[in-house]
């Protein structure tokens, strides 16, 4: 008898705590009222209408299928040898791609290419290439006016060969039994050229690491010596890749951004590879990809106390794009 009366009262007093809740949950007449969030639209994006083609733009539609439909494409005198040229077009497949483009003339004799390493250091670590940009300024013998991300980066550091101010910090993958890895090369005497072969059985220039100032690898070949080296590998990513007209008087650099379906898709390295031999390249291959594909120029601001800086020209999906093991110069003597 004593326990029914308990469960009564029980029930009785878990009865009275829901309804006491059921009351306290009312809304008070001064409780704040929070606006919905609307859902965010995205804009698509408008291209103005270009009518007039440029001349690299023209050479890649002569020349290649690359571009299905051109967009639009401006250029830019950074310095007196140096232009840059940004392209939007879609492919063939109907995806919006975005270009930048550097043409070097490395006749100029004001104009040098250099190896950029981490803080201006010879140990082995990763940095933005616009803040690597900034540390080796002052020791690249004249304004960097602009640059591109170098080889593909393990354990932070180079993949492939590195020779940095004269330095041979890095020399696996041009060794005799192994010299298959592209580079691209500069003499102590400024000369330029892009170095090692595709394959174990192509024919090699023969060169002296001993005679180099710098050195920096990248990770597949493109071109070689005027051919097409044909790629298995279909991944469409943002891609640097770096090529030399048959003279070696004038260098082409350029990335192609990737990942955002809306601005630009990416390409393969067969494609790029067509890029390159239709703007005049001879010998190219590509540096890294992905993330790490940045290209910087040079921005003073004005007045005494100008600020200076590299901004990123091209669209990683990183702000600054990846972090780089080393870097390629164009500086203005």
């Amino acid at each position: 008898m004593k326990d029914k009366k308990y469960r009564n009262r029980l029930c009785a007093s878990v009865s009275f705590c829901l309804l006491l809740s059921l009351v306290s949950c009312k809304q008070r007449d001064d409780y704040p009222v929070f606006e919905q969030k609307e859902p965010v639209v995205t804009v698509p994006e408008v291209i103005p209408p270009d009518n007039e083609i440029g001349a690299l733009a023209k050479k890649i539609m002569d020349k290649t299928d690359i571009i299905a439909i051109f967009k639009l494409d401006s250029t830019t005198t950074l310095a007196d040898g140096i232009k840059r040229t940004h392209v939007r077009y879609m492919n063939k497949l109907n995806q919006a791609m975005s270009m930048q483009i550097l043409e070097v003339d490395l006749s100029k004799t004001n104009i040098s290419v250099t190896a950029l390493s981490p803080f201006d250091d010879y140990l082995f670590t990763v940095q933005t290439l616009g803040d690597m940009a900034k540390y080796n300024e002052g020791r690249a013998g004249g304004k960097i006016i602009a640059a591109i991300n170098g080889d593909v980066v393990t354990s932070s550091a180079p993949t492939g060969s590195f020779i940095f101010k004269s330095r041979q910090l890095k020399t696996t993958t041009t060794t005799a039994t192994s010299d298959t890895r592209p580079f691209l090369g500069v003499k102590k005497d400024g000369s330029v050229f892009v170095g090692n072969k595709p394959s174990a059985s192509s024919p090699m220039d023969s060169y002296n690491l001993n005679d180099l100032a710098s050195l920096v690898s990248g990770g597949t070949w493109l071109l070689y010596k005027g051919a097409a080296v044909t790629s298995t590998v279909t991944t469409v990513q943002a891609n640097t890749a770096v090529g030399l007209n048959a003279a070696r008087n004038y260098l082409y650099a350029v990335v192609v951004d990737g990942g955002t379906n809306a601005f630009s898709v990416g390409i393969t390295y067969n494609d790029l590879g067509k890029i390159m031999e239709s703007i005049g390249s001879s010998d190219a291959f590509v540096t890294n990809g992905g993330a790490a594909s940045v290209m910087v120029q040079r921005a003073e601001s004005e007045g005494q106390s100008g600020f200076l800086s590299w901004k990123v020209v091209n669209s990683p999906v990183a702000v600054a794009g990846g972090p780089s093991a080393n870097g390629i110069g164009f500086v203005l003597k």
